[in-house]
């Protein structure tokens, strides 16, 4: 296999979530309708940060249900992995293993570059299996039937990376002492 490699293969998601509330209109909101005194910005946000980290946290590790007041409860979900839908077609949630494919496809196409490889249609992909947790997968999960927002259908809940991180580590330890129900 040839060792220049272009970045055309490193090819990013969404990236960042581009929400319409921002966390300093939460700090406006507070400012326009707090009681008690007012607490300085840098304080508000080292504030919020660690209560959602700690809710989060707290979520994952002990596999607790938490719920906050009007918003709903939130919990780690799992889920059986499932490889083919009714009519024989792979099943969309499944997860592609890519260290595993490009070692595939680094055999399977010798002398090729990255760029080339990825121009050829139809190839094999590597999906993960999930062995370690009996083909289990797990999730975030927001009830939006526990909550009283008003058009709660256009809100949607996106965990931070390190948390999902969080649920494998969790999931992949030998001794594991939480479980997460479905």
């Amino acid at each position: 296999m040839q060792t220049t490699e272009a970045n055309a293969f490193l090819k990013r998601g969404k990236g960042k979530l581009k929400g319409t509330v921002k966390k300093a209109e939460f700090y406006k909101y507070y400012r326009e309708n707090a009681k008690e005194k007012i607490v300085d910005n840098k304080v508000y946000n080292a504030f919020v940060k660690e209560v959602l980290c700690s809710f989060s946290e707290l979520m994952v590790t002990t596999g607790l249900e938490i719920r906050i007041h009007k918003v709903g409860k939130f919990r780690i979900r799992s889920n059986k992995l499932k490889f083919f839908k009714k009519d024989g077609t792979f099943h969309s949630k499944l997860k592609p293993n890519w260290q595993a494919t490009w070692e595939y496809w680094s055999k399977k196409y010798p002398g090729l570059t990255k760029d080339e490889i990825i121009k050829i249609q139809n190839k094999t992909i590597v999906f993960h299996d999930n062995d370690h947790t009996q083909n289990e997968f797990y999730d975030h999960y927001w009830d939006k039937l526990t909550t009283n927002l008003r058009y709660k259908s256009f809100y949607d809940f996106k965990p931070s990376r390190q948390y999902s991180r969080l649920i494998a580590k969790v999931v992949k330890d030998p001794n594991r002492k939480t479980f997460y129900y479905g």
